[in-house]
């Protein structure tokens, strides 16, 4: 008869395998990181002029718009406003100044909800039922879109690329819709332009020109002139990216950064 004999591991030998599985476990998320990288958004450019995006959203209200319109038209400045549908349709006049003192019209989306929550049909139907009407009242093609609340993933960012959209966020956030203040406005901004506390060029603002934002309208002519005394010119976002050379991050790259946040 054989006898099998069972001998109790070693220490040794159990922490080699304990190791090797921590070496498997590590190459798997590894792997799995690589593969599940998430696409991104342009947040900024790369440009050889001391160039900034300047842009607003607008979802609601009926008070803030036509001051900063007023105020942007004084200061010889041009931005880029991402409207929701539903208000432009109610603000028609309000579009029409826009385009005639030659700001740029981006899309805000129809419904002010998170489009990563939606399927992907529901978020096609979103986008181009936006583009109809934001097209019919510009007058102008509409290929930017900012999601509402900056809300986005692979599947938002793959529709809009079929649609023929670029999806722009934003390198600089002013918090106007937290209301802090006009000078804590100010700051957000001039601070918040980077590196060395100073402008960079390339950045994209974010401000808003709904009622929820009322602080922006005495904070916008004082971040304008400060920046103009620095030599900058603020542009919208589809000129900005015209003279690009690059966009941060490269656009349909696979990253596996996490994006900023937004509410």
């Amino acid at each position: 008869m054989k006898l099998i004999i069972f001998r109790r591991p070693s220490w040794r030998n159990l922490a080699l395998w304990g190791i090797l599985l921590l070496v498997l476990i590590t190459y798997r998320e590894n792997v799995t990181s690589v593969f599940s990288g998430k696409l991104k958004p342009i947040y900024s450019a790369t440009v050889n002029t001391p160039a900034i995006g300047l842009t607003f959203d607008i979802s609601w209200g009926e008070k803030t718009a036509e001051p900063i319109l007023d105020i942007l038209k004084r200061e010889g400045v041009h931005a880029t406003f991402f409207l929701s549908s539903p208000w432009a349709e109610k603000h028609q006049a309000l579009v029409q100044r826009m385009v005639a003192d030659g700001h740029e019209i981006g899309s805000h989306g129809n419904r002010h909800i998170d489009l990563n929550t939606l399927g992907a049909g529901e978020i096609e139907q979103e986008i181009s039922s936006a583009q109809q009407v934001l097209e019919r009242i510009s007058g102008r093609k509409v290929r930017l879109i900012r999601a509402p609340n900056g809300a986005y993933d692979n599947k938002v960012i793959t529709v809009a690329h079929k649609l023929g959209y670029r999806v722009i966020q934003w390198s600089v956030d002013s918090l106007d819709w937290k209301r802090p203040g006009p000078s804590a406005v100010v700051n957000n901004v001039l601070n918040g332009i980077r590196p060395g506390g100073g402008a960079k060029a390339g950045d994209i603002i974010l401000f808003h020109a709904s009622d929820s934002a009322p602080d922006t309208i005495q904070a916008l002519p004082s971040v304008l002139e400060q920046l103009k005394q620095k030599g900058y010119t603020l542009m919208p976002v589809g000129k900005l990216l015209s003279e690009a050379s690059g966009t941060w991050p490269p656009e349909s790259k696979l990253e596996n950064e996490t994006s900023p946040s937004h509410n």
